[in-house]
């Protein structure tokens, strides 16, 4: 890739997400483990705690993607990043001085949330700002590298560095990393300019950028710019059906590999971690991929293995082939999810104008952000019903499902766009 193509400000952008992205990792992992050892916490207060940091990416989205598509981004992720340090720091401040409360986490988990809601839809648009739209598939494909491997790396290492030094101790890293990402970003030096749309991939067209400047009109462009617009709407659509039926094979998986088969902590992690790195191989390939296939074929071809592999979980009922067959599907699941995903992203943002893009990936998240938990919920009821090896039967079809929006029309009339890679 020329440095036209990946610019200097990006490789600062991309390194800064790197560290923050794994310090959000290390501060969601280690908040559950220091509610155990130093408040005796137990499964609904682990619960409310995890859900108070999700709330803010239902409730939030919109309006903060409105005001973003107003707002400078990178001022706005500097600061974020210097506020989640500050917030996060208050914890071992706490617990020095031994006035740690529940609520003193719970407004922690809810206010981090906010702050992550506000630097990644504000990363997201600010891609786009930064390299030419004949670059945008590698430059999402190194973004999704970065949550890739932080989702794998960020447990595993809080986990082991919370049993040398202690939970409490590990989160004084996640203050650094957020302090180092807000430096780094910093650092850019490019002024965010409104880049020109790129000719339309479908048909109908873009949507307008034309707004009126109330938060209500605004909100409602931003909706528009997905549910107005045929094919991000089928993605749309693709990403809730695969996040609900997602969590509904993750939670049977977990409940199968842990109770039934009664895997060990160590082998479940190793399983987990090797879907993590076919994430990051996916997400690695998919500029290529996409060069090569084209957008539809690229998203066919990737859900295909984000789904089928999922039937290998339950095929075995000894712990030893559980683990193979488990690992197995993970890695080509990850890699499978990762491809759709890094086509999906670079595609909405090609067929939305710049004016629009922080309101338009808000609105975006709003159907998966909801199928996410109906999904965990269908899951825990059907296994505690059928069984959760019967539900991992169910799990792959589900999944499959998703791609029917993706056989829809609007999708089947793109035109391919040739795209730098190297």
């Amino acid at each position: 890739m020329s440095a036209v193509a990946l610019s200097r400000d990006f490789k600062r952008l991309w390194a800064g997400n790197s560290v923050t992205e794994f310090g959000s990792q290390v501060t969601m992992t280690a908040l559950p483990l220091i509610a155990v050892a130093r408040l005796d916490a137990d499964g609904l207060r682990i619960g409310l705690l995890q859900g108070l940091y999700l709330i803010p990416f239902f409730l939030l989205a919109l309006p903060a993607g409105v005001w973003l598509d107003r707002a400078a981004r990178r001022p706005v992720m500097v600061t974020m990043d210097v506020a989640r340090a500050a917030l996060v720091a208050t914890i071992p401040l706490a617990v020095a001085l031994d006035s740690l409360t529940w609520l003193h986490l719970y407004v922690v988990a809810l206010a981090g949330g906010a702050m992550t809601l506000l630097y990644d839809i504000a990363a997201a648009a600010y891609v786009p700002t930064l390299v030419p739209p004949s670059a945008l598939s590698v430059a999402h494909s190194r973004m999704n590298v970065n949550r890739a491997v932080s989702g794998t790396a960020g447990p595993g290492v809080t986990g082991a560095l919370a049993g040398l030094i202690g939970a409490v101790s590990v989160l004084v890293i996640s203050v650094v990393t957020f302090l180092a990402s807000a430096l780094t970003l910093a650092s850019v030096r490019g002024r965010e300019k409104a880049a020109v749309p790129p000719a339309p991939l479908d048909p109908a067209g873009p949507v307008s950028a034309t707004a009126g400047r109330d938060l209500i009109g605004e909100t409602r462009e931003g909706l528009r710019a997905v549910f107005a617009n045929p094919p991000i709407r089928c993605l749309a659509v693709h990403a809730a059906l695969y996040a609900g039926a997602l969590q509904l094979a993750t939670v049977s998986s977990v409940i199968y590999l842990l109770s039934d088969v009664r895997v060990g902590p160590g082998w479940y992690g190793t399983a987990l971690s090797l879907g993590g790195v076919g994430g990051v191989l996916g997400t690695l390939a998919a500029p290529r991929i996409l060069r090569r296939f084209g957008y539809r074929k690229a998203l066919l071809g990737g859900i295909v293995f984000a789904t089928v592999p999922f039937v290998l979980v339950p095929l075995s009922t000894s712990a030893t082939a559980t683990v193979v067959y488990s690992s197995t599907a993970l890695f080509l699941v990850g890699a499978g999810s990762c491809v759709v995903g890094t086509s999906a992203m670079t595609l909405r943002h090609l067929l939305t104008p710049p004016a629009l893009h922080a309101r338009m990936n808000a609105s975006y998240r709003l159907l998966p952000m909801a199928a996410t938990p109906a999904g965990a919920l269908l899951a825990g009821a059907l296994s505690e019903v059928t069984g959760a090896r019967n539900t991992l039967w169910f799990a792959p079809v589900a999944l499959l499902a998703s791609v029917v929006p993706l056989l829809a029309a609007p999708l089947r009339t793109l035109r391919h766009r040739n795209e730098v890679h190297t």
